[in-house]
C-alpha cells in the first residue's frame, strides 16, 4: 500500500494509460479523483473502482481552460481535504500525427495547447493546496518524440520537449513549496485506443511506418500500460521524495536519449 493515506488526481484518466494509473494508485491505498472531459455520463472506470470498494470520484474538467482545472482541484480538496498527487495522462484533442510540411500553420498553436499548455495549466491549479501542505507530487506523461526527433511528430516532439524544460524549471522553483515534479516520456504503446489507431491508418502515413519499425527494432518488448504506470506510482510514492525535474523514458529499451 504505497499510497495508503494519498489523494490522488489523474488527470485524463478515463482510458488508456490513464486509467491503467489510476487503477493502479487506487489499488495501493490512493483515494482517487478521475479527471476526464465533461460528458453525459461518468468514466466507466469509476464504477470499477467503486466495485471494488476503493475510494474515487469523477471530476470533470478541460485541461485548455484554467479557471476549469481550478473548479477540479477544488472539487478534490473539497472532497478528500488534501491533494497529495497530480498525473497529467490525457490531452484535448489535437492534430499532431504528420510531417511538418503537410501541417498547416493553425495545427502549430493547437499542438502546443494540447501538449504543453493544458498541463501548465493543471499544474498551475495544483500549486495552491500543495503548498499550502508542503508537499506535493506532479507527473507528466508525454511523447518520446521529445526527446528523439520522430518522423511525424515534429510538432507534437517540440511541445513535448518544452514540457521536459518546464519539468525541471518549474521543479526548481517549487521545490521550496516541497512540490516534486517529473516526466515520463513514452513511445508506441500497445494496449492502447491510440495504438490501434495507429494499425488501422494508411500504411504509407509516415507515422504508421515510423511506428512499424519501432515496433520492429523493440529490444525487449512492447510497452502497455502497465509499465507505464508502475513508474508513474514510484514517483508518487515516498520512495521517490528525493527525485525532482526528472526524465524517466519508458519506451522498452528503444532509444536512450
Amino acid at each position: 500500500m504505497k499510497l495508503a493515506g494519498k489523494v490522488a488526481l489523474v488527470v485524463g484518466a478515463s482510458e488508456a494509460v490513464g486509467r491503467v494509473i489510476v487503477l493502479t494508485f487506487a489499488e495501493e491505498g490512493a483515494r482517487t479523483a478521475i479527471c476526464s472531459r465533461p460528458r453525459p455520463k461518468e468514466p466507466e472506470v469509476v464504477a470499477q473502482l467503486r466495485e471494488r470498494s476503493l475510494p474515487a470520484i469523477w471530476a470533470p474538467g478541460d485541461m485548455s481552460d484554467p479557471a476549469s482545472m481550478v473548479a477540479v482541484v477544488d472539487k478534490v480538496v473539497e472532497q478528500y481535504g488534501r491533494l497529495d498527487t497530480l498525473v497529467v495522462s490525457g490531452s484535448p484533442p489535437s492534430r499532431g500525427w504528420n510531417l511538418f510540411e503537410a501541417t498547416e500553420p493553425a495545427n502549430y498553436r493547437l499542438m502546443l495547447d494540447s501538449q504543453l499548455i493544458s498541463r501548465m495549466n493543471c499544474l498551475r491549479a495544483a500549486i495552491k493546496p500543495m503548498a499550502a501542505q508542503g508537499y506535493g507530487k506532479v507527473v507528466f506523461i508525454c511523447t518520446d518524440a521529445g526527446r528523439t526527433p520522430t518522423p511525424g511528430l515534429s510538432v507534437s516532439g517540440a511541445a513535448a520537449a518544452g514540457l521536459i524544460f518546464f519539468t525541471r524549471a518549474a521543479g526548481k522553483e517549487l521545490a521550496r513549496k516541497g512540490i516534486r515534479i517529473n516526466c515520463i516520456p513514452i513511445t508506441v504503446t500497445a494496449e492502447t485506443p491510440a495504438y490501434e489507431k495507429i494499425k488501422d491508418m494508411d500504411p504509407d502515413n509516415p507515422v504508421t511506418k515510423s511506428y512499424k519499425k519501432v515496433e520492429a527494432k523493440t529490444p525487449f518488448r512492447m510497452t502497455v500500460p502497465t509499465d507505464i504506470a508502475q513508474t508513474a506510482l514510484f514517483l508518487a510514492a515516498p520512495e521517490s521524495d528525493q527525485i525532482s525535474g526528472a526524465v524517466i523514458s519508458v519506451n522498452g529499451g528503444i532509444s536512450f536519449p
